[in-house]
């Protein structure tokens, strides 16, 4: 079976990736840089409907499930991410390639301080 954590969703964020902060919602704790490919404009394709295509512009961080802290395994709704100083949400986690997810993003209020 191919490893597609080590060939594909590696070389992507390693290649496209960047480093943002990761900060979960639990104040239990503590903040954590991770690499992920940002894309603030990305576009989806909805095929479930047989008469139109609807796209969606969404922002969203790929990331690789290996590259989370074993404090911190796995994202979760609600927690936030920190992109060249502007904060985002999670409002939802999405599987992705095999061994990455798909984080979906919504540009937050809350001061990046």
């Amino acid at each position: 079976m191919l490893d597609f954590d080590n060939f594909i969703n590696k070389p992507c964020v390693e290649i496209f990736g960047q480093v943002v902060t990761y900060i979960p919602a639990n104040n239990d704790f503590d903040s954590f840089t991770i690499k992920g490919d940002f894309h603030k404009d990305y576009k989806g394709i909805k095929t479930d409907s047989s008469e139109v295509e609807i796209s969606s512009s969404e922002i969203v961080l790929f990331i690789r499930e290996f590259a989370m802290p074993s404090n911190y395994p796995k994202a979760n709704q609600g927690d936030s991410v920190e992109v060249e100083n502007t904060r985002y949400q999670i409002i939802d986690i999405q599987q992705h390639i095999p061994g990455s997810k798909k984080l979906v993003l919504h540009e937050s209020s809350e001061s990046s301080d």
